[in-house]
């Protein structure tokens, strides 16, 4: 049972459509970063991902399913992150967590990444651009991975 009953539930969660910067969305899709890493995280449990590849590509790109969340210190991340492709650099990780005790890295797994991407406005409308993350609506999911099919059969 979730607090919101009009979002989407996977069987691992809530979905959720994530902000990711152009240069960390293209290493999630092609394979080498399995962790995504946050100052912050929703509230609610995530099963499922959409990953929004920020300015200037504005573009949902793939789908990927959340395999775990650890909160740790900012050293731990870096050895996670060192491990599965993070794509940061050491200072980078540091600078992104200062002041901050702990962080969060998001462990992907099962990316399914579109032939094409999807502009957000054939799943939202309107569309803004969230500044993070922003809740997936059940039939928000379900017209993401028809589109998804939808390619996966031509």
């Amino acid at each position: 049972m979730t607090l919101f009953p009009e979002y989407s539930n996977t069987h691992n969660g809530s979905a959720i459509l994530l902000s990711v910067k152009p240069k960390f969305a293209n290493l999630i899709v092609a394979g080498s970063k399995l962790v995504e890493l946050r100052r912050t995280i929703p509230a609610q449990n995530i099963g499922t991902i959409a990953i929004y590849s920020s300015s200037p590509v504005q573009m949902i790109i793939a789908l990927a399913d959340v395999k775990e969340i650890i909160e740790a210190s900012p050293t731990k991340l870096w050895d996670i992150s060192k491990g599965n492709g993070g794509g940061l650099t050491k200072a980078e990780l540091f600078a992104y967590f200062d002041s901050k005790k702990t962080g969060f890295a998001i462990m992907l797994e099962n990316v399914r990444v579109y032939d094409k991407p999807v502009k957000p406005t054939k799943v939202f409308k309107p569309f803004s651009a969230p500044q993070s993350f922003r809740y997936l609506t059940l039939k928000e999911l379900k017209k993401l991975e028809q589109l998804l099919e939808s390619e996966v059969k031509k």
